[in-house]
């Protein structure tokens, strides 16, 4: 079974025909199985999620406002980043990541503190086991299980937006040589701030790991490995 298919198997009776459908699109446009740059055209996604065309459209429309696609020429294809618009985005992030990690650190209750603790146990076996892709997905649960414990819901929106921008290119800087020890021990780090509530703490920690996502990121871009993302 192919990766989509597996997606529309997975969002089977998920809603009406449009809801149905936007959501298998989202969920493989975030996740890489329709890759930045695909050509998105309504009758073959049409035939794929066993729909007609206009509930595809109705979901297309969404993605677009969503800006994780965009219109090229005469079409539409999954949206690709630019060099110019990642920086855009980290810079964003920093700011925005900082300040959720100071208001978590003054907001957070026990069960957001149950549950980051919880993700952080993970990463440490998973870190230890070397397994990379598992180790990306629990860094990105992580940093929602942040952004909720900030008890900002416009905040969350937010940041969960900006990170599905990235998350959706294949490749992670946890390819780097040393980053997942690096990510590690930097979730490891800014709970324990959490945690301790220190909020000036918090946010320096949160913003120097953007930057330094950032530095890595450009550098696999330039460096050719122009389909990265984490």
């Amino acid at each position: 079974m192919s990766a989509l298919a597996q997606i529309i198997d997975r969002f089977a009776g998920a809603g009406n025909a449009a809801e149905t459908a936007y959501a298998v699109l989202r969920e493989a446009i975030v996740t890489n199985t329709l890759k930045p740059g695909t050509r998105l055209r309504a009758d073959e996604l049409a035939k794929q999620l066993g729909v007609s065309k206009t509930p595809v459209r109705e979901a297309l429309r969404k993605l677009q406002a969503e800006d994780l696609i965009t219109l090229q020429g005469s079409g539409l294809s999954v949206k690709v980043l630019t060099e110019a618009q990642l920086f855009e985005i980290y810079d964003t992030r920093e700011a925005l990541e900082g300040m959720a990690a100071r208001l978590a650190a003054q907001n957070a209750g026990p069960i957001d503190l149950a549950r980051l603790r919880a993700i952080l146990g993970e990463m440490k076996e998973i870190h230890a086991s070397g397994d990379r892709e598992r180790l990306r997905v629990l860094t990105g649960e992580f940093q929602l299980a942040l952004f909720r414990s900030a008890r900002n819901e416009t905040l969350f929106r937010l940041l969960k937006h900006l990170q599905e921008q990235v998350r959706q290119y294949r490749g992670t800087t946890l390819s780097q040589p040393g980053r997942a020890k690096e990510a590690y021990t930097f979730c490891r780090n800014l709970f324990a701030a959490i945690e301790r509530r220190k909020p000036d703490e918090a946010e320096k920690l949160a913003r120097a790991n953007r930057r330094r996502t950032l530095e890595l990121r450009i550098g696999m871009l330039r460096g050719g490995d122009r389909a990265a993302s984490g």
